[in-house]
């Protein structure tokens, strides 16, 4: 069964509506293209094809925050590393909470592998290099970025 989502919040959305089966074909056409494109390993190609750079922000924070969720840290922690409302955190927590746990369990396996320590490590480095300051001096900000990510690496 699809789930209809309200529209009014998604500023993107046309406010037309769509029949009825047409909205089904749609959504059933949407996750089947997308597990062709991921079994057949052009994740980042699906990725760059249609979003743009705002949505996979929006995206990768919302898996960052299920992540960290999943690793249980509280939402302070959550807010502050990744730049995000406490709002953003409640909603993708009630997601998590309402959606099927093949998810949930999805994440604890990818969050419990070391590549995710990695990925906390560097995550302030990646969303501070993509959100550049409003104003000020951006080579010394970079600079700064650069210094970071050096004193953070774990040596080899």
């Amino acid at each position: 069964m699809i789930r209809i989502i309200d529209t009014k919040y998604m500023s993107q959305v046309s406010k037309n509506k769509l029949n009825n089966k047409v909205y089904e074909k749609i959504f059933s056409l949407f996750p089947n293209f997308l597990y062709r494109m991921t079994s057949r390993g052009k994740q980042s190609e699906l990725i760059d094809s249609f979003f743009t750079r705002t949505e996979k922000i929006v995206l990768a924070k919302r898996v960052a925050i299920a992540f960290m969720l999943v690793k249980g840290y509280d939402y302070r922690q959550i807010s502050s590393k990744i730049k995000v409302s406490t709002s953003t955190i409640i909603k993708v927590a009630d997601s998590l909470r309402s959606h099927p746990s093949s998810i949930k369990k999805e994440l604890e396996l990818i969050a419990s592998e070391d590549s995710f320590k990695e990925f906390l490590n560097s995550i302030g480095y990646q969303l501070a290099k993509l959100l550049p300051p409003k104003s000020g001096n951006w080579s010394s900000w970079r600079g700064r970025i650069e210094k970071d990510r050096r004193d953070n690496e774990i040596p080899i």
